[in-house]
């Protein structure tokens, strides 16, 4: 049989039950809290497990910090909050934070990176963004394609990956992927900093139909669902998450490999 059996299956998705996994997922709120400094935010649904690299935030903070400040989301504990000053992460000075703005954090395993809403003169506006491509030896072309540019994914100061424009379709046209077809693990991004873990997803196609997504700790993804024509595309819009440095495409599997005469 042609291509790749893909191993994804729901049972290996992590979570009472969840798809996509909130830890993951992370959400939108505005943070309460009676100290200064000391950000408290509840999520819905809520966070039911301890922090993992990659989870992403969209926060709006009740009142302007003056030093140094944490936040601390459904009682997982209290997290720095940091800034990219050019060169390295820092605690927030004062002011950093207004009211009535939206920032965007992205937990990176030891503190939230507020990539968004710090002006320039505060160093957040430093942030380097570095914008890649899938190659396609790593895109299982047996299997899938994409069309002009929508292979593309960021990568902010060196390893912050996040997908921009990601769309497969699948080669043949209508049929199943994955699952009790073939050719599930479609592509390989750059490995995660903390093997073990997993990014699992649910998703629609451009003609609504579900998908089930797992991108594994060493950068493969498979997914899984049935494309109903040659026009029907999955966009793959997973969280951002924290690459191993220097970023490391696996080896295997290997695509795309000529047939034994």
């Amino acid at each position: 049989m042609g291509g790749y059996q893909s191993d994804f299956r729901l049972s290996a998705i992590r979570g009472d039950g969840n798809v996509p996994l909130e830890n993951s997922i992370g959400g939108y709120g505005v943070t309460t809290g009676a100290d200064d400094n000391v950000y408290e935010l509840s999520l819905d649904p809520k966070l039911t497990r301890p922090y993992e690299a990659g989870v992403s935030l969209e926060v709006v903070f009740h009142r302007a910090n003056t030093e140094a400040a944490t936040l601390n989301i459904d009682e997982q504990g209290a997290i720095p909050l940091k800034k990219f000053n050019g060169e390295s992460l820092i605690p927030l000075v004062a002011n950093d934070l207004k009211t009535n703005l939206v920032y965007k954090l992205v937990f990176d395993g030891n503190c939230f990176q507020v990539l968004t809403g710090i002006p320039l003169s505060t160093g957040i506006g430093q942030n380097r963004e570095e914008i890649f491509s899938v190659l396609d030896e790593n895109i299982n072309s047996d299997s899938v394609f994409y069309v002009g540019t929508r292979n593309r994914y960021s990568v902010v100061n060196g390893n912050l990956v996040t997908p921009l424009n990601i769309g497969l379709r699948r080669v043949g046209g209508a049929g199943q992927i994955g699952g009790t077809g073939n050719g599930g693990t479609v592509l390989k991004m750059p490995a995660f900093a903390e093997f073990g873990d997993v990014i699992a997803w649910t998703t629609h196609s451009s003609e609504g139909n579900l998908f089930f997504c797992q991108l594994s700790s060493f950068g493969v993804l498979n997914i899984e669902g049935e494309f109903t024509s040659a026009l029907d595309e999955v966009l793959l819009v997973f969280p951002p998450y924290i690459a191993k440095l220097p970023l490391e495409i696996p080896a295997n599997p290997v695509f795309n490999v000529p047939p034994v005469p």
